[in-house]
């Protein structure tokens, strides 16, 4: 029996010493998550406008061309619930904010409730940005391992990319997401219909997300903050693919809000003849010139229209 127990005990070692590894990681190394928690609550006093939404507006608006203290907040696939428990978190700290920048996308007001919350993503923000999810149970282990998060292999793929840079955060001070030249498609008419498949659900059910939108209007409200709610631009074979009962509708729930709330102001950016084909690196992301092209005419919409 002695010899079974040693056997057991040599055998779960090395898997032990693995994630205890990777648990050192996580919890030691800053990534974009945290470091976004951080830089936020370093500019609390100070952040005058806040940025929402997903890669969309993470790549697309840069904080440094903008007149007000800009903070961008979005990431990568961040859902509207996401976008809603970190407007929650957030906003009775932020004196001297005046404006929210929410970035709505195709895909935003359909977004079922079981994608969302299946996202693994979300335990990134239950541990580095302090805001749980509901459906994250206190019986679920990654509510307390982040080594249990990803698979293996791409925490090892994170693992590696910090011994090669030294660092995985991926966002620059005031939120920004970094891109360069290898982030930019060529046959962007290929890619539109690659992404354009992948962002369609079939559903026109707008139901849950819009009652969450206007908790967010509301709660600006009650804290005097105005709410830009924004599309961003996007490549035109791409959106010319998307389906036209869905984009109207997307655009009259829109309007729709803005008129019932006096602190909501739409802007559809999605084909605005001001952004050229080349602003764009791929079928509905800006590049660098196109992000600083969309945040310039942010500031002056925020500067002519909001104050």
């Amino acid at each position: 029996m002695r010899r079974l127990y040693l056997k057991i005990t040599l055998f779960l070692l090395p898997i032990f010493l693995v994630w205890a590894s990777l648990e050192v990681f996580y919890r030691q190394v800053p990534n974009t998550y945290s470091y976004k928690n951080e830089q936020l609550q370093k500019l609390y006093k100070e952040t005058e406008t806040v940025v929402f939404g997903d890669s969309h507006s993470f790549f697309g608006i840069n904080p440094l061309y903008f007149e007000s203290r800009t903070f961008n907040i979005s990431n990568i696939s961040q859902s509207l619930l996401l976008d809603e428990l970190l407007l929650a978190k957030h906003i009775a700290n932020l004196p001297s904010l005046k404006t929210v920048i929410l970035n709505v996308s195709y895909f935003t007001l359909s977004a079922k409730q079981d994608d969302i919350e299946n996202s693994w993503r979300k335990y990134f923000y239950h541990h580095n940005m302090e805001v749980t999810a509901p459906s994250i149970s206190i019986w679920n282990p990654k509510r307390y391992s982040m080594a249990l998060i990803q698979r293996f292999n791409k925490s090892m793929e994170l693992v590696d990319a910090y011994c090669q840079a030294g660092t995985i955060i991926t966002t620059t001070p005031l939120g920004y997401g970094l891109q360069d030249a290898s982030s930019i498609i060529n046959d962007k008419e290929a890619i539109s219909k690659v992404i354009a498949k992948k962002h369609e659900n079939y559903s026109l059910d707008f139901a849950l997300n819009t009652v969450r939108l206007e908790r967010m209007v509301k709660l600006c409200r009650l804290y005097d903050v105005d709410v830009v709610l924004l599309e961003m631009p996007v490549y035109p074979a791409y959106y010319k693919l998307l389906n036209p009962v869905k984009k109207q509708k997307i655009k009259t729930t829109l309007r729709q809000l803005s008129k019932t709330h006096d602190n909501a102001f739409y802007l559809d950016l999605s084909t605005n003849s001001f952004f050229d084909k080349k602003d764009l690196r791929d079928a509905d992301h800006l590049n660098n010139a196109g992000a600083q092209k969309c945040s310039e005419l942010l500031n002056k919409y925020i500067n002519n229209t909001l104050q």
